[in-house]
């Protein structure tokens, strides 16, 4: 009987109504975010008056209330700091005078609704007399199937229209008003990592053939009335979950027979904003089945491999395509990197190339916001027409990069954006800022190693800024970052990169207006978010930072002795193929998951390394194991 017992759960993944930044357990998001819409268009201004109001309505989920804070989003609009605005929470009355120092995030007003002001079920916001309200279009303009939650009144509250939005009075949409609760999330769910149950140790063995093994879960936990912990299993053959090779899951705290990988999940849930349970411990035991095995002469005597982590959020990696293979020949990407010497000088190359090819902030000369698409990007800026901001110059080092086979993503900082790449020479994400301007076009470092942006991020909540360089251009002239550091007291990022061949969702005309898309992953320092506008934030550094390109070798015994069950997992986006050494023999392909290694007497190697469709090879993972006997 083997058994694991887990604690601390600050790594394990997440959604985002769970809160594990402690090392005291488990409970469900002390706030929750109500939302109708993505914010993704936040270009439609309606101004409130005495006679034109407007309407929200909101369904809190619980049995009883809590308080909260209103958010609404004005952009630049400060009127009513001046004369205020009359907001009207289920009749009772509040005036509201915007606060420059709680505009933590720019264009967003807040106001603090009493718990006495709310109620179970439907609540009615209303605002009139003062001010602006921002609408998001519906997709294209057309009513939604479902009722909207917004409504607008040109007659001071006496009749309500839907679908009567905009300047022409004639657009479906929902108004930019978000209510951020003080309350327990209803439910939330936690995921336990995958566990190897012949090596729960965690240390990574030789396996019997076909081993499986009961395994029952117990747990410490708080759970008042009305609130409920609710565990699901399931099981497969193979380390990384596949609906091939792995169950469904499962309700329940037993698992019978189980195949040599599980992972169990917990979801939390409560009726009452007051009430959270509370999960301290889980516990599994696990029982190896009595059926006969079989075993192996071999001994695994030495590993160098990492250990994997994967984010609690899925994310979308462009693959090769037309549109990238004409962005990498068009442009002449390859040429670009070319001169670089090390992995770092060919970023770097990229990045300044990319900042040299138009001004930015051209908006004079021709009033036109283009997506994220790379390919538009250059053939817009073309001439130094159009915007060209720092959101046009991350996309397109982004598209570049991610065409060269680097695994690059945007990020979005307060009123900057940049990108950041995995490093396959320092094993980590470094930003690359390509900006307009010279105070831009650098890399980030501290004692000579590019940062990333939580690094800075953290660097900056320390006070210790003045250590950060801006290695400018790849002859790295290394300066004081005296500029923009102040922009990383919040960072976020797009769970996507492959904007060359969609470019929605997304936010339009982002960077030209104030932040308002609800798509993006923040960053959150704590569990009730400084900035709670938006509905996805995260304190676990592995949803933003999982190492990429990894690859990890399992073993297990086969029905001869002499031979090993190879399973392979990686992390590497668009994998294509492995490549596999044999002892000092030549490095060959292998594609499949799987591989049987013949062995010799004495000392075996095996290592691996995955390889991306670009032809980017990632770190490779060793294994070494002695045969006692002849074959």
């Amino acid at each position: 009987m083997d058994s694991i017992v887990y604690r601390d759960f600050r790594s394990f993944a997440r959604d985002h109504h769970i809160d594990a930044s402690q090392p005291t357990g488990v409970r469900l998001a002390p706030t929750l975010l109500l939302t109708h819409e993505m914010g993704v268009n936040g270009e439609v201004a309606e101004e409130l008056s005495a006679t034109d109001w407007a309407r929200v309505e909101f369904h809190l989920p619980w049995t009883d209330s809590a308080g909260g804070e209103l958010l609404f989003y004005v952009n630049s609009d400060t009127r009513t700091q001046r004369r205020p605005m009359q907001i009207r929470v289920n009749g009772r009355r509040l005036l509201h005078r915007q606060k420059p120092e709680r505009m933590l995030t720019g264009g967003w007003d807040r106001c603090r609704i009493p718990a006495g002001y709310l109620r179970p079920g439907a609540n009615e916001f209303v605002f009139s007399g003062n001010g602006v309200l921002h609408v998001d279009p519906a997709p294209g303009g057309l009513p939604s199937v479902a009722p909207g939650h917004s409504r607008r009144s040109f007659d001071g509250g006496r009749t309500w229209h839907q679908s009567a939005h905009g300047p022409s009075r004639d657009l479906a949409g929902e108004y930019l008003v978000r209510l951020c609760l003080k309350g327990y999330a209803p439910h939330g769910v936690l995921t336990g990592p995958v566990v190897d149950l012949a090596s729960p140790s965690g240390d990574t063995g030789i396996a019997p053939s076909e081993y499986s093994a009961d395994v029952k879960l117990s747990s410490d936990a708080r759970v008042p009335k009305g609130t409920s912990v609710e565990f699901e299993t399931r099981t497969g053959s193979t380390p990384a979950f596949d609906p091939q090779t792995w169950s469904p899951w499962q309700a329940g705290t037993e698992a019978l027979r189980a195949q040599r990988f599980l992972q169990w999940r917990v979801r939390l849930r409560t009726t009452a904003a007051a009430l959270t349970p509370h999960l301290r411990r889980v516990r599994l035991e696990i029982c190896p089945a009595a059926s006969p095995v079989t075993s192996t002469d071999a001994r695994l005597i030495e590993t160098d491999q990492p250990s994997l982590a994967r984010s609690s959020y899925s994310f979308t990696f462009m693959g090769p395509n037309p549109r990238q293979r004409r962005l990498r020949q068009q442009y002449r990407l390859d040429e670009v990197i070319a001169p670089g010497r090390t992995e770092l000088e060919q970023l770097a190359l990229l990045r300044d190339w990319v900042h040299s090819q138009w001004l930015g902030w051209q908006s004079d000369k021709y009033p036109y916001c283009p997506s994220w698409d790379p390919l538009e990007i250059l053939e817009t800026t073309k001439g130094n027409w159009g915007f060209g901001m720092c959101t046009h110059y991350a996309a397109t080092f982004v598209g570049c990069a991610a065409a060269l086979g680097f695994v690059s993503r945007a990020v979005i900082v307060d009123h900057h954006c940049l990108a950041e790449v995995w490093s396959e020479d320092l094993q980590k994400w470094s930003l690359e800022d390509p900006g307009p301007a010279r105070e831009y076009d650098a890399t980030y470092e501290l004692d000579g190693v590019p940062l990333s942006a939580l690094e800075l991020h953290e660097l900056l909540r320390r006070g210790e800024q003045g250590r950060v360089l801006a290695n400018k251009l790849p002859q790295g002239q290394a300066e004081p970052m005296a500029a923009h550091v102040t922009t990383f007291v919040r960072f976020g990022i797009p769970l996507r990169n492959d904007h060359l061949l969609n470019p929605e969702p997304a936010e339009l005309h982002h960077g030209q207006r104030q932040y308002h898309w609800d798509g993006y992953l923040w960053w959150s320092d704590e569990a009730v978010p400084k900035y709670p506008e938006y509905s996805l934030q995260s304190s676990r550094a592995e949803d933003f930072y999982w190492p990429a390109n990894q690859t990890r070798i399992f073993l297990e015994a086969t029905p001869e002795r002499a031979v090993l069950r190879v399973l392979f997992e990686h992390t590497m986006p668009n994998f294509d193929h492995f490549l596999v050494r044999h002892d000092e023999g030549a490095w060959e392909e292998h594609a499949p998951l799987t591989l049987d290694w013949r062995l010799h007497r004495g000392v075996n190697r095996l290592q691996a390394a995955a390889v991306n469709a670009y032809g980017r090879r990632g770190r490779s993972a060793m294994v070494a194991v002695e045969l006692r006997e002849a074959p």
